[in-house]
């Protein structure tokens, strides 16, 4: 029967099309900016920002530090000085001066502190910024990659509509209309070859009687379990 060969020859096309489908719909989904390398980015945001913050915060230590420092110079250039006789005010004087530099003390401590966590935010930074230019050059290679499969994809399923328009203007309606719902049923596969006494597409054993149907082609026939139609 010439209208299974037409029928098969739709089939083959109709895979090829579906297959093609398939890759545009995963090539288009693909494209545009991963979530991943938005978190990232969004990362490098926030570590410049806390870097900034830390920066601010590490050099208001330094300020408060060299403020104390201006006001224990003065302070020792008097006590120092040979102008100040009065015991009580000699030892009040070394009083002032050491409790200002034991704030002083614990200003640098808290500096110290300060640059450490100024070094630990840069080394983050410098991290997650190396593993963003990474990430954005292999995903504007890839993004190059997936335009050019889909540019590529639509030409070929266009070519691939015309064909399967001229096929399936010469197949019987009626006929056409049942390929179209098995393609449905069975996941974009109607016909199925014959195989000695197998359908290829169930993998059952067919009766003598209608493998003998099947292989003189003169109707069309169906397997009795999976209903696709079988091609000799």
């Amino acid at each position: 029967m010439m209208q299974l060969a037409e029928l098969w020859r739709l089939q083959e096309t109709d895979i090829a099309l579906d297959s093609r489908r398939a890759s545009l719909d995963d090539a288009s989904a693909r494209l545009g900016e991963t979530d991943e390398l938005a978190e990232l980015r969004q990362r490098v945001v926030e570590l410049r920002a806390a870097l900034r913050t830390a920066r601010a915060a590490q050099k208001d230590i330094d300020l408060e530090a060299d403020g104390l420092r201006a006001k224990i110079a003065p302070q020792e250039a008097r006590l120092y000085s040979g102008a100040i006789k009065n015991p009580k005010e000699l030892a009040d004087l070394q009083a002032d001066i050491d409790s200002l530099k034991r704030h002083l003390s614990a200003v640098e401590d808290r500096d110290l502190e300060a640059l450490g966590d100024v070094e630990s935010r840069e080394a983050a930074l410098r991290s997650a910024a190396g593993e963003l230019t990474a990430m954005e050059s292999a995903w504007t290679e890839d993004q190059a990659m997936l335009t050019a499969r889909i540019e590529t994809l639509s030409a070929e399923i266009a070519v691939y509509e015309r064909e399967r328009e001229a096929e399936a203007a010469g197949i019987d309606p009626q006929m056409l209309a049942s390929y179209d719902r098995l393609r449905v049923a069975h996941q974009g596969r109607a016909l199925a070859r014959l195989e000695r006494n197998l359908c290829t597409g169930c993998r059952i054993s067919l009766p003598t009687n209608l493998v003998n149907r099947a292989r003189a082609g003169t109707t069309l026939t169906q397997c009795p379990n999976c209903e696709r139609i079988l091609v000799a």
